[in-house]
């Protein structure tokens, strides 16, 4: 049995969280066309005959505006910082830029192999893409480049199994049916920031944070009460809708969405709360679930 730890970085939106999800076979980490959908790291295990593979999502690259944008980019020096392998997610449709070069030779320096996913092929056009493979394939410190569509799962199952070969240990460190190591509250907060990500405007999703106030099980069915924080005034309207039409809107596919994670009915309460400049707060920080544990 060979096992270890393989970190996705890249940067937002280059597919990370969706290949993510195509390794492991479910979905574990959420996704949104918005920058900074991911926020920290999201484990996601993969364990078959010979091997289990330990997937560290990582945040997008980003410049630091607030004490969030702070522990998300320590989110991702911490992953990086002691693994097999890094695994660098490019977005093949945008074609590579200096930022993503860069990136590469930084992680260089981890000492830990290199291999990039070139990700999004099924709408890249062969002429664009065939110049940046090229760049990719003569640059040193990589050690292989794979092309692959997670949305379509095409070329995922080789990346995985190619990846196999830079494990190094031997000790498992989840149980064979385990899927992630976050628990049930986070995947429904998580949940719920995607809906809220997916319905509103441009300028919402970067000051969104969901807090679960109450989950508990009664019977088949699960109550669970929860609050989307928002950082201005002007926001709460835009997430209650006319009418609490948005945050109906919201509720519904976020329902949809935890009854199939907990494979049960579920009734869901959505309230909205303005907490001013909530990313500049260590303590709402805290309360939200973004610390770096002294790291």
């Amino acid at each position: 049995m060979k096992t270890g730890f393989i970190a996705i970085v890249g940067q937002a939106n280059a597919g990370k969280s969706t290949l993510l999800n195509s390794f492991v076979r479910q979905k574990v980490s959420i996704v949104s066309p918005k920058p900074q959908t991911t926020r920290e790291q999201i484990l996601g295990v993969w364990t078959d005959e010979d091997s289990q593979m330990v997937f560290v999502d990582t945040p997008g690259f980003l410049r630091s505006k607030n004490a969030l944008g702070d522990y998300m980019l320590k989110s991702i020096d911490n992953a990086v910082s002691d693994v097999d392998c890094i695994l660098v997610a490019i977005d093949g449709h945008d074609g590579i830029d200096e930022r993503e070069l860069s990136q590469i030779e930084r992680y260089r320096k981890q000492g830990a192999p290199i291999v990039v996913a070139v990700t999004k092929t099924d709408i890249s056009q062969p002429k664009l893409l065939m110049p940046e493979l090229a760049k990719l394939n003569g640059m040193e410190g990589i050690s292989e480049v794979y092309c692959v569509s997670a949305k379509r799962n095409k070329g995922v199952e080789e990346l995985k199994q190619a990846l196999k070969k830079y494990l190094t240990g031997t000790e498992m460190y989840f149980e064979e049916d385990d899927v992630t190591d976050k628990s049930q509250r986070f995947a429904v907060s998580e949940i719920i920031r995607e809906k809220v990500l997916l319905a509103c405007e441009n300028e919402i999703p970067h000051g969104v944070g969901v807090y679960v106030n109450k989950m508990q099980q009664n019977g088949n069915a699960w109550e669970i009460d929860a609050t989307v924080i928002v950082e201005k005034a002007s926001h709460k309207p835009i997430v209650l809708g006319k009418r609490g039409a948005m945050i109906k809107n919201i509720g519904i596919h976020a329902r949809e969405s935890i009854e199939k994670l907990l494979q049960a009915s579920v009734f869901l309460t959505l309230w909205v709360k303005v907490k001013k400049d909530w990313r500049n707060n260590p303590s709402m920080l805290n309360e939200l679930g973004y610390t770096n544990r002294g790291k």
